[in-house]
C-alpha cells in the first residue's frame, strides 16, 4: 500500500509522533514534521543584528576607556 492510497489518519498512525515507522526510515521533511522541527534556510552570516551589537560594545568600551583616562 503506498502512501498516495492511505488515508490522512493513516499517514498520522504511521509518520507521526509515536507512528508505527522507524525513525530511520523517515526522510528528513517527515522526521521534522515528526519532531515540530521548521525548516532551517542556513543563511550565512549573523546578519546586521551582530553588526549591531559589536558597534554597541565598541562604543561603550571606548566610552569607558575615554572616561577612565579623564578621571587620572
Amino acid at each position: 500500500m503506498g502512501d498516495d492510497s492511505m488515508s490522512a489518519s493513516q499517514l498520522r498512525q504511521r509518520y507521526g509522533r509515536g507512528g508505527t515507522a522507524n525513525d530511520s526510515d523517515l526522510s528528513a521533511s517527515q522526521l521534522r514534521g515528526r519532531y515540530g522541527v521548521q525548516n532551517s534556510t542556513h543563511t550565512p552570516g549573523g546578519g546586521s543584528t551582530m553588526f549591531i551589537i559589536i558597534g554597541v560594545v565598541v562604543v561603550v568600551v571606548a566610552g569607558a576607556a575615554f572616561f577612565f583616562m579623564q578621571q587620572q
